[in-house]
C-alpha cells in the first residue's frame, strides 16, 4: 500500500505483540503501583488521606473503576497514553 510515493508498512504480528505487552504492561503498572505513588504525593502535599492509609486508597481506587470514574479511568491509562505519546513524538522527531 502506498500513500504520496511512501510504501506504509503492514501491521505486522511482532508490532501487534510489542503493543499488547506495552499495553498489559502499563495497565498493571497503573492498576498496582499508581494509586500508592498519587497516596504517598498526596499525603506529602496535601496531607493524610481522609479515608485511611495506603491500602486505603486502593480499596477506594477499584470500585471507582467499576463505577466508571472519569478520573480512575485516566488514572488507569494515563501512563499508556504518555508512553504512546512520547514515542509518537520521538518518531516524528527522527523523520524531521
Amino acid at each position: 500500500m502506498r500513500l504520496m510515493g511512501r510504501r506504509i508498512p503492514k501491521l505486522d504480528l511482532l508490532t501487534l505483540n510489542r503493543e499488547a505487552r506495552l499495553l498489559a504492561g502499563s495497565l498493571i503498572f497503573a492498576a498496582v503501583a499508581l494509586p500508592p505513588i498519587v497516596w504517598v504525593v498526596g499525603r506529602a502535599l496535601l496531607g493524610p488521606y481522609a479515608n485511611g492509609g495506603m491500602l486505603a486508597i486502593l480499596g477506594d481506587y477499584f470500585p471507582l473503576l467499576s463505577s466508571g470514574s472519569v478520573a480512575a479511568w485516566v488514572l488507569l491509562f494515563g501512563p499508556y497514553v504518555l508512553l504512546s505519546t512520547l514515542r509518537l513524538a520521538a518518531w516524528g522527531l527522527r523523520r524531521i
